[in-house]
């Protein structure tokens, strides 16, 4: 009786054990579809995998960062200051030899005063239409910029090696406890089954 007890308990917990290692393991497996004729097999995220990166990019869109969030940033972000450095770096390091290059005789009589005034009214006039270039940059970033497209498209490159391997990397733990409480439900089974064939 106590053997027979056992067998149903270890029984119950191997098919328990061996159920959830399965179904984990199908989250990913097979990659591919196998066509079994009566019925096709594929693991769950490779066969949803573009649906998962739709939802995944809508959630992120709507609820976590918008391309309105960068641009409020950007715009506290003292563009212009940083304008102003990027001109006065691109200034110092190439109109001299841009001058010279394109306009010889130009250069000729062009003196370090003639070169800084030339560099003022330059940035002068870049940094006057600021404002717009900022606007324009913008706009350009609105108009072609789609995260959710972004989002999807990373999501469907994926290798779905790498991506299996993060995930049991990062839920290894977690999802050992699932194999587990299958063996333990899989045990209690095999007790009920026993005392089942007992009392009836």
């Amino acid at each position: 009786m106590l053997v027979k007890a056992l067998l149903l308990i270890v029984i119950g917990s191997m098919i328990g054990w061996v159920t959830n290692y399965i179904a984990i393991k199908m989250l990913f497996r097979p990659y591919k579809e196998i066509n079994l004729g009566f019925f096709k097999i594929q693991g769950l995220i490779p066969k949803r995998r573009h649906e998962i990166g739709i939802t995944l990019a809508d959630t992120i869109q709507n609820e976590l960062i918008s391309l309105d969030d960068i641009t409020k940033k950007l715009e506290n972000a003292n563009l212009d200051v940083e304008m102003d450095r990027v001109i006065d770096s691109i200034l110092e390091k190439k109109l001299a030899s841009e001058i010279t290059t394109r306009f010889p005789m130009i250069a000729m009589f062009l003196n370090e005063s003639a070169l800084n005034k030339i560099k003022d009214a330059i940035k002068g006039s870049i940094m006057e239409n600021k404002d717009q270039i900022i606007g324009m940059l913008f706009e350009t970033l609105e108009k072609n910029v789609d995260f959710k497209e972004i989002i999807v498209e990373k999501v469907d490159g994926f290798s779905l090696e790498e991506l299996e391997r993060i995930t049991f990397s990062l839920a290894k733990k977690e999802l050992k406890h699932i194999e587990i409480i299958g063996a333990i439900l899989g045990g209690l089974i095999g007790v009920v089954q026993f005392v089942i064939t007992v009392f009836i």
